[in-house]
């Protein structure tokens, strides 16, 4: 075999096998090897702690009366499902409520907030925290839901009286008639979309009056800046341009609904629909 020199100051073409003592190894390797050992040991020592999110297990006797002293206390600002409503936060999405463990973040907090409970017991506190630890579960288990969520958590005297006051339900609507036994022809889920959402029975219709000439009304066909269609009682389509001298007036049914939409509070669409449900 060919010997090969190397002489001083020449770099040798393969690194020379470095001391595999135990000493060599940390010593020599320290540079690259000691951060990925003390981050291995450090997650292997970490692995066998309990983290300091441990899931509180809920006790069901708390939780019952962590939800009345919710109910006296909390529900009108969060809602009936503790998912907020205008005057307060969602509690099932809080950090803080997600942290707490049997009160020690929410009890300080309450303490601290204007317009909150601050002299509820310890243990008011820790039955709250089972009560919305119930909650939090109870939401989670149901994002891929085998059954259909309750929606009835509304009141419903408080839904007639909306119905029939500041909703002005009843100028269009009747319990003894269009209305009457809607809550035996449609389960709870379907019931609150077509309040919400009601489907078009009929076509939207619409009056164009030109200048100097009898007004003519129909099916909106098309509408734009320019100009409007319609086809009357005859089936004849009309096309009239948009001036200043042509009056349009649309007559939409659900326009009233569209509009409601901006103003109705999650705790009026609860109510409502459980007014709606009871009409049987």
């Amino acid at each position: 075999m060919r010997r090969v020199r190397v002489r001083k100051g020449d770099r040798p073409l393969c690194p020379l096998p470095r001391s595999r003592s135990k000493s060599g190894l940390f010593a020599r390797g320290q540079s690259s090897l000691s951060p990925f050992l003390a981050a291995f040991l450090s997650s292997a020592a970490l692995f066998g702690q309990a983290g300091p999110y441990q899931r509180q297990d809920v006790d069901k006797a708390g939780a019952d009366r962590g939800k009345r002293v919710y109910t006296q206390y909390c529900i009108n600002c969060h809602g009936a499902a503790a998912k907020g409503t205008e005057q307060g936060p969602d509690l099932i999405r809080s950090p803080l409520v997600l942290r707490d463990r049997l009160g020690d973040q929410v009890g300080p907090a309450l303490k601290k907030l204007a317009n909150h409970k601050t002299d509820l017991s310890k243990t008011q506190i820790s039955d709250l925290t089972h009560f919305l630890k119930n909650q939090i579960e109870a939401t989670a288990k149901n994002r891929n839901p085998e059954r259909p969520p309750n929606v009835l958590t509304g009141n419903l005297e408080a839904g007639r009286t909306y119905f029939n006051g500041a909703g002005k339900c009843n100028t269009c609507h009747s319990p003894a008639g269009d209305l009457a036994g809607i809550g035996r022809k449609y389960n709870p889920v379907d019931l609150q979309q077509r309040f919400l959402f009601p489907r078009r029975s009929k076509p939207v219709q619409v009056t164009v009056t030109p200048a100097g000439g009898p007004p003519a009304t129909g099916a909106l066909e098309r509408i734009d800046d320019f100009s409007v269609s319609l086809r009357d009682s005859s089936g004849e389509y009309r096309t009239f341009s948009r001036s200043k001298d042509v009056t349009v007036d649309i007559h939409d049914p659900l326009a009233a609904h569209n509009q409601m939409l901006d103003s109705y509070t999650d705790q009026d669409m609860h109510n409502v629909v459980r007014y709606l449900e009871s009409l049987k």
